[in-house]
């Protein structure tokens, strides 16, 4: 991976501990990169792949841990090629180092033939994926893929400037699909550490912490002026989209099959948040924040109706709106923040209205909202529901024959069982009342692991297995409904969220809060269904309360929790930190953190840029604009320029003498007082060869005294190595001293 330096010519030269290069081309052209900078480097690779690991193919991910895993060998075998030569008393300091790094280099040269061919395969693989990965996931294998393979041609500065580069790229890309506060602190960790390695070839006669701390200070510094920029800079719409990848999309699906949503519960991600500020949170049982209303059925799976008729019956929701003074229906104002999820569907209590800037966001017939654009970052945005106002009191002949349309045959004991309950009851909420007690009273079970069902049978679910999660019995539900001549449709969003804050009685009851949100999380991911009523519109009808009431009631029974923690592969589970108490405290606490810096930092929009501007500086013109940022140049350069002056400052502080150059000082005070002085611009070995010259008597001792010395300041010894060669340098001294007074 490292070593590879050009080669240059030497001329011969008596100082002590390092080599002129002939011209200054020539040293501009010499690479050298120390084996601790190599390794350092190396590591830089491996975190930063590893916080966009979850973003690339298994394929992907094992060809770049076989090619770090290379560059990790060849140094190694670099360092065993260093010890051997190390072992060679006959060499001297200096040879032994450039020996060292040329045969370090030797080993670890790579055929350029097989890194083209084997940088030609990768470049096909990630072709041929295109298609099924998407885009974007592609453009990001072919990032990480040539910053893994950079690594094996180190042999000029450009070629270290690029990987240090590539790097970053890596970094800015991971925050594509994440920007949570944790995420980003370790981004941020990650980019000190790669600067620092920069700073580290520059700066070698530091140590790697001091290198570290100049780092973390200059960034502290500029962050003053990006903190005015990010506050008072004109937010520009990006120019270009980006690309949608595939594997990026969480949450919910479009189309929904039997057993489908049971695998969000794998997933402890946060889906959104909802801040009801000073107002009552609603009863868990209320909770059901709507995403997708799924009309159609083809015997396997549910899905949205066609984006033509869909956006055809949208045309009254942009006019919706609710008169409560007639009816006493007390209003819910709440805001939504949500995470990116890569899709356009929103969330709400229904019925909701949009209130604020409900820019972007689209209303529709089936009380949901879609956002127009995919949402890959941070969005928030207000709604206000009446949660006990009936939805839609008025059903067209489409919406009605949609919502009774089922394949005839695809389930034929359940189309018999409808009929019977048609006959049995007329009324429809008896007869799904009738379905809901065959359910309660039967054997039936709620579990997360669902056996799996032939083509997705709700016959063999219903009549033979009766174990299923919520889709199961939403489903079920909806088509014996319908079958059964009722309009009915499943509505696919969340259920409940954990609070995160302080009630008035300090429990999370939904209580009147005094602060704190509500966390939806993916495992919350729900399915339900709604029946059609006349006059009193569509009914929501959660047949999940029938075989699990504690679900639907207060959250996930210590059965499911259990069930959830078992299949869940995440090994810092939000479960697994709940059973602590002081872990869960931990983590409420930076969740509360994580909500703000979501809302002010990732979620600022231009309308809170305008409104911050304008309560700060009242009317928003240029000049004061340009002003500000001129004042936070200024101020930044100021600190930037102080900074260095007291870095320069420091740099002239003498630095204390070592045990040997105190010794070798003391010698030359000896030799001083005798008439011999010595130049500063003469190097040891001279100055010896001048003693032998001026005093043969001490010829023997002062040169061997100044070979032990030139071995202590310019050869990599080990602890052992220079306390008996310091303890030698002393006995050299001590005869010097003698030789010197006879």
């Amino acid at each position: 991976m490292i070593f590879f330096n050009n080669k240059s010519k030497k001329v011969s030269a008596d100082a002590v501990g390092g080599v002129k290069m002939q011209t200054k081309s020539k040293a501009k052209s010499n690479f050298d990169l120390s084996r601790k900078n190599a390794w350092l480097l190396w590591l830089c690779q491996c975190l930063n792949i590893s916080v966009i690991a979850l973003e690339l193919s298994t394929w992907m991910l094992a060809i770049i841990a076989l090619s770090l895993a290379w560059q990790a060998l060849l140094l190694h075998q670099g360092r065993e090629k260093g010890n051997s030569l190390s072992k060679n008393k006959t060499v001297s300091g200096h040879t032994h180092r450039q020996n060292s790094r040329q045969n370090s280099r030797q080993g670890t040269n790579v055929s350029p033939i097989v890194l083209g061919i084997f940088a030609l395969l990768g470049c096909v693989a990630i072709v041929i994926t295109a298609k099924e990965v998407g885009i974007l996931a592609s453009m990001l294998h072919l990032l990480c893929f040539s910053y893994a393979l950079k690594g094996f041609e180190l042999r000029s500065r450009s070629d270290f400037y690029q990987l240090l580069l590539l790097g970053l790229f890596v970094l800015a890309a991971s925050l594509i699909f994440r920007q949570d506060l944790a995420f980003s602190l370790i981004t941020f960790a990650l980019l000190v550490l790669t600067l620092a390695v920069l700073l580290q070839f520059f700066s070698f006669e530091k140590t790697f912490v001091t290198n570290i701390k100049v780092v973390v200070i200059l960034l502290c510094q500029s962050a003053i002026l990006a903190i005015v920029l990010f506050l008072v800079f004109p937010r520009l719409s990006p120019f270009w989209q980006v690309p949608l990848a595939k594997s990026a999309e969480t949450g919910l699906s479009d189309t929904v099959k039997p057993g489908d949503i049971a695998n969000l519960t794998r997933s402890t991600k946060l889906a959104f948040r909802a801040d009801f500020g000073q107002q009552k949170v609603p009863n868990y049982s209320q909770l059901y924040w709507r995403a997708m209303v799924l009309e159609e059925y083809d015997g396997r799976q549910w899905s949205r109706q066609h984006k033509f008729t869909r956006n055809k019956t949208a045309a009254a929701a942009k006019n919706f709106s609710f008169d409560n003074s007639a009816t006493g229906v007390s209003p819910l104002s709440y805001q939504v923040l949500v995470e990116p999820s890569f899709q356009k569907y929103l969330f709400a209590l229904a019925p909701s209205v949009v209130t604020g800037d409900a820019k972007g966001i689209q209303a529709q017939a089936d009380h949901t909202f879609n956002n127009s654009k995919i949402i890959s970052q941070a969005k928030s945005y207000r709604l206000t529901s009446y949660l006990t106002a009936p939805l839609t009191l008025e059903l067209t002949k489409q919406s009605r024959q949609l919502n009774l349309s089922y394949p005839q045959g695809s389930n034929p004991r359940l189309e018999q069982l409808a009929l019977q309950l048609q006959h049995n009851y007329v009324d429809v909420q008896a007869r799904a009342q009738a379905v809901l007690n065959i359910i309660n009273k039967e054997n039936y079970s709620y579990t997360l692991q669902p056996p799996l069902l032939k083509n997705n049978s709700l016959d063999q679910f219903f009549f033979d297995t009766q174990a299923g999660f919520c889709v199961h019995y939403a489903s079920v539900f909806t088509f014996v409904m319908r079958a059964s001549g009722s309009p009915a449709r499943m509505v696919t969003g969340y259920l409940g969220g954990e609070y995160n804050g302080v009630t008035n009685t300090g429990d999370n009851t939904g209580k009147l809060a005094n602060k704190g949100h509500l966390s939806i999380y993916q495992y919350d991911a729900h399915a339900w269904s709604e029946i059609w009523v006349e006059g009193k519109g569509w009914l929501r009808i959660d047949p999940t309360s029938s075989v699990d009431p504690e679900r639907v009631n207060s959250g996930w029974s210590t059965q499911l929790l259990q069930q959830q923690s078992e299949l869940n592969n995440d090994l810092f589970s939000l479960y697994r930190m709940k059973n602590i108490a002081w872990l869960n405290a931990l983590r409420l606490q930076f969740d509360a953190l994580d909500y703000q810096w979501t809302r002010w930092v990732i979620g600022f929009t231009t309308k809170q840029q305008y409104d911050l501007f304008k309560n700060w500086f009242g009317q928003m013109v240029s000049w004061k604009l340009a002003l500000i940022i001129a004042v936070s140049l200024v101020i930044s350069m100021s600190m930037l320029m102080l900074f260095l002056h007291l870095l320069n400052r420091s740099k002239t502080k003498p630095q204390s003498l070592t045990k040997w150059q105190i010794l070798y000082q003391k010698s030359m005070a000896k030799l001083a007082k005798q008439g011999m002085d010595k130049p500063s611009s003469m190097t040891v070995n001279d100055f010896a060869k001048e003693v032998r010259q001026q005093c043969p008597e001490l010829a023997i001792v002062f040169t061997r005294l100044s070979a032990s010395y030139n071995r202590l300041c310019y050869q990599t010894l080990s602890t052992n190595e220079q306390e008996k060669l310091m303890l030698t340098m002393q006995q050299q001294y001590q005869h010097f001293i003698q030789v010197l007074k006879k």
